[in-house]
């Protein structure tokens, strides 16, 4: 069977499914003490079905990373956060460019995995990607942050291939009164926040500053300053309405260049981020919500030295300047999105929540596309969560989706979590997700060298990457011994993976994108939380072990042309096909230690592991990312003054035993930099 057909029978399977149960008489009332025995002490998330779920019954498998764990790692931004979840790649292409993604499928533009900020998409056109160091957003306004691993479009949309970041920020209502705080070292970062509750009304501001020269290395340029300004509102004029308004901006400068490159000369480049965002919502009598939610986002981003002509660039152009190798690029992207979402309680034994989507994304790239570019897509998405017993949770949803470029898909997911005991619980699930283009390879027009060549269009209409992913998974809680377990075993099959069609414009060996890979991934993942000392100490472990195979589903144009054929195969199969075993670290894992000393003195260590990896757009020529042992280290020193008053004085350390793993780097000069120690010095006063 095809997944094509085998999600079109599991959507049709879970929509009639949803429709029936949406028409069924409410069944016979559950005891509440028996349900909340299969649900006690677990923590509650949001973002594998969009209803509130404790893990044990949530169709996928979620890591939490709450308020005290961004704390104790001392991370400073959100991709250094993600070294807290099992199998997920944390690199950087300089010290300012973070690359995050699951399953080795990265690159610097990671197209499969969804970032959100309370619900709303982070992602923006043209490359479908995060630009993580401009986000508007300070890691000191963040409550915690959801990981689903594994495929969430069923949910969150076209980009939820492997899975969803969800950064939940913090109320306005838990921020009453003033911080200020100050770092100093080998980062230095700056911030002013200031909330109030008055009557109905609560808000939030946050003025921030972050900053830091990089790897500190004279072959990179990569040294970068934000400054971030963010607000978040609650107003409450009823006891059934509430509306959430959020506001932020970003201005950073960022630098770029690799020394001894004259085509990757060193510069300074800017970026602009902004965003808007306000949610009213309603509760209905009995208990049910609505939501509707309207946001914008736009990014303008300029780059005042980037080469077009590599020749012309090191000069070996004669009758050419090397100036005349050189342009500016300019690129402004936009969202506009608005989304309604609906929950029903539809008896005591069953939940539904349905709703609608709907898009504008526009990008103006001058030099990558002929001309600016909007595509208007569109999604509908139901989930039913049934309790077929108390012991026994259906959860069963789909996703249609017109990602406005003449594609529409479907991507249905179906889970089982039995609850052997009140503390231990498997999870057996079937999921599938799709991915369509981006309009930077849909749309790709590009008769210059800002990648190294020239880029044409597909030859072929590209159509949405399939995924479907098979688990069992075991979450436990041990609550006597507090301590918790989850552990997840998967197999992935990818199909109609989108790739660089190599030459496919003969006259002048352009290349383009096409439908050409298939791609399997097989792993396990182990997380380990436990709990002592009243909640004030703990230890959170994370492993994973990951195995990934590719091969061509589709032949590139010229793998049978006469001149150049042999020439396309033998460079599929030693660039791509012999090296995507590598982009997926066979071993990685995390630990983070938390101790309270004493009332005011508080220790935490981090130690980070990860086997030798080559992320895929790094070629066989290019030496790939060492493995890592790295050991961080936080101590703080509190100081109170009052019930409401204190003050922090907090030291941090990355890599304290200097193990000098190399970076992310598609050429060589820049990828055997090593990534060595850094230290900075925290005060703050919050009153």
């Amino acid at each position: 069977m095809s997944i094509s057909n085998s999600n079109k029978r599991l959507s049709l399977i879970a929509l009639a499914s949803s429709a029936w149960l949406a028409a069924w008489p409410c069944a016979a009332q559950s005891s509440g003490s028996a349900e909340d025995a299969f649900t006690q002490e677990l923590p509650m998330v949001l973002t594998a079905s969009r209803l509130s779920q404790p893990v044990s019954e949530a169709p996928s498998a979620v890591t939490v990373i709450d308020r005290n764990m961004i704390v104790a790692s001392g991370f400073r931004t959100v991709p250094e956060l993600m070294r807290l979840v099992p199998g997920m790649y944390v690199g950087f292409a300089d010290a300012n460019r973070p690359v995050v993604s699951l399953h080795g499928s990265s690159d610097e533009y990671a197209h499969r995995m969804q970032v959100l900020i309370d619900g709303r998409s982070a992602y923006l056109p043209p490359f479908g990607g995060m630009n993580w160091a401009d986000l508007p957003l300070l890691t000191e306004d963040i409550e915690r942050i959801e990981v689903v691993r594994g495929p969430s479009s069923a949910s969150h949309g076209s980009n939820s291939f492997y899975g969803v970041i969800n950064i939940i920020s913090r109320e306005a209502s838990d921020q009453v009164g003033a911080s200020v705080s100050l770092a100093g070292g080998q980062a230095s970062d700056a911030l002013i926040r200031f909330g109030r509750s008055a009557g109905n009304f609560d808000y939030r501001v946050s003025l921030g500053y972050r900053s830091d020269q990089g790897l500190d290395s004279a072959i990179l340029n990569d040294h970068n300053a934000t400054r971030i300004l963010n607000f978040r509102g609650n107003y409450h004029p009823s006891a059934t309405d509430s509306m959430d308004l959020q506001w932020g901006n970003s201005d950073g400068q960022y630098g770029l260049g690799i020394e001894g490159r004259p085509e990757d000369a060193f510069r300074t480049t800017t970026a602009k981020s902004d965003f808007q965002q306000i949610s009213w919502l309603h509760v209905w009598p009995g208990g049910d919500d609505s939501k509707l939610t309207f946001s914008r986002a736009s990014r303008r981003s300029r780059d005042p030295y980037i080469c077009i002509d590599n020749e012309a660039c090191q000069g070996k152009v004669i009758g050419k300047t090397v100036a005349e190798g050189f342009t500016s690029r300019d690129v402004y992207s936009e969202r506009n999105e608005l989304e309604l979402q609906n929950t029903y309680r539809l008896s005591d034994h069953n939940r539904l929540i349905w709703g609608a989507d709907v898009r504008s994304d526009y990008a103006d790239f001058p030099l990558l596309f002929a001309h600016p570019y909007t595509v208007n897509p569109w999604q509908f998405f139901v989930h039913d969560e049934w309790r077929l017993r108390d012991t026994v949770v259906l959860n069963i949803g789909t996703m249609l989706e017109n990602d406005g470029m003449g594609n529409r898909s479907q991507s249905p997911r179906a889970s089982l979590n039995y609850h052997v005991s009140p503390e231990h619980t498997v999870r057996v699930g079937v999921s599938t997700a799709t991915r369509s283009p981006v309009m930077s390879e849909a749309f790709i027009a590009a008769d210059n060298t800002i990648w190294g060549g020239a880029y044409v269009g597909p030859v072929k209409a590209l159509t949405p990457e399939r995924v479907v992913s098979r688990e069992v998974g075991y979450i436990g809680e041990f609550q006597n011994l507090g301590l918790s377990v989850e552990a997840r075993l998967y197999s992935e099959s990818v199909k109609n993976l989108i790739w660089w069609d190599k030459c496919v414009d003969l006259s002048r060996c352009a290349d383009g994108f096409g439908n050409l890979l298939a791609a399997e991934y097989q792993g396990l993942e182990v997380t380990t939380k436990f709990r002592w000392d009243e909640g004030r100490s703990f230890l959170v472990a994370n492993y994973a072990r990951q195995r990934a195979s590719a091969s061509l589903d589709a032949l590139p144009t010229q793998y049978f042309d006469p001149g150049i054929g042999d020439e396309v195969k033998a460079f599929y199969n030693t660039e791509y096909l012999a090296l995507f075993p590598e982009s997926a670290p066979a071993n990685s894992g995390s630990l983070l230690l938390s101790l309270a000393l004493t009332d005011s003195w508080r220790l935490s260590t981090g130690y980070y592991f990860r086997d030798k990896v080559r992320i895929l757009d790094v070629s066989s020529d290019v030496t790939p990312e060492y493995s890592m042992h790295r050991i961080d280290f936080r101590l703080a020193k509190t100081f109170k003054f009052g019930l409401d008053r204190n003050a922090e004085l907090a030291m941090v350390v990355q890599n304290i035993t200097k193990d000098d793993y190399t970076k992310y780097g598609t050429v060589n000069r820049a990828g055997e930099v090593p990534f060595t120690r850094r230290a900075w010095l925290t005060a703050a006063v919050h009153f």
